[in-house]
């Protein structure tokens, strides 16, 4: 079982050199990564209440108010450090102002 499971993993890798990969696909790849981190994020985001799966996009959704400000230094500074620290120090702050 380990050595199925570990021929099927490392197969990409020991036939990757034997192929290339164009330009245009390594430039449609690159966008995998934040769709992925968006599909992960958006559902806890803008549905926050598991039981009723309803969309909340009010003002007072304190995980709506913290990807605003989170978005804008993403954007902005590209620095994960930065954005994740910025989501950290405005979801404490709303939920210390009473935001739950």
């Amino acid at each position: 079982m380990t050595a199925v499971t570990y021929g099927i993993r490392s197969l990409p890798l020991l036939l990757a050199d034997r192929f290339t990969i164009s330009e245009s696909v390594l430039h449609w790849m690159a966008y995998i990564p934040p769709a992925v981190l968006a599909a992960l994020i958006a559902p806890s985001v803008f549905v926050p209440d598991s039981e009723t799966h309803a969309l909340n996009l009010d003002w007072a959704n304190p995980l709506l108010l913290t990807a605003l400000p989170t978005l804008l230094v993403a954007w902005r500074t590209k620095n994960m450090y930065a954005t994740v620290g910025t989501g950290v120090v405005v979801l404490a702050l709303l939920r210390l102002a009473g935001l739950n």
